[in-house]
């Protein structure tokens, strides 16, 4: 497994396909700033990377083959990509692209005030470092169905 592997790679497979309006990702090593005190890092390893963003103009081809290559994807991880349409911006849809098990335990991780990759973190500690290093195996595979 390697460090390398932040949680970016995907969302940055997914600007080449069109301009973003906003995205959102689990960074591996996230590093916060509080004022008045150096920047420190967090190891977030456990939390299984994800990937959110909302196209500025969304083209529904685009949309389609990035979903039927998350569906064909064969690796190490189950991956699934679902939209989120916006109730204060109709016709817009935010998309996140994430292991399939974190949407398996969303319900479970509500009922316990965490978030799937929080709850995951906690129940299957080592499935996030298999999802960050099979991340890169599934922006691979999108590179190579939209020949990028």
């Amino acid at each position: 497994m390697s460090d390398t592997v932040n949680g970016r790679e995907l969302i940055g497979c997914i600007e080449q396909l069109g301009e973003l309006a906003w995205a959102k990702f689990e960074t591996r090593y996230p590093t916060f700033s509080i004022k008045g005190s150096p920047p420190s890092s967090e190891d977030r390893s456990g939390r299984p990377p994800y990937a959110s963003f909302r196209f500025e103009h969304e083209i529904a081809d685009v949309i389609n083959k990035i979903q039927d290559a998350v569906k064909r994807y064969q690796g190490n991880v189950e991956w699934a990509m679902e939209g989120h349409q916006r109730v204060s911006f109709p016709d817009t849809t935010n998309w996140m692209i994430c292991p399939k098990k974190m949407l398996e335990v969303k319900q479970l991780a509500r009922a316990q005030d965490l978030t799937p990759g929080q709850y995951l973190e906690k129940s299957d500690p080592e499935f996030g470092p298999v999802a960050y290093t099979d991340m890169l195996n599934l922006t691979a595979h999108l590179q190579r169905e939209f020949g990028l």
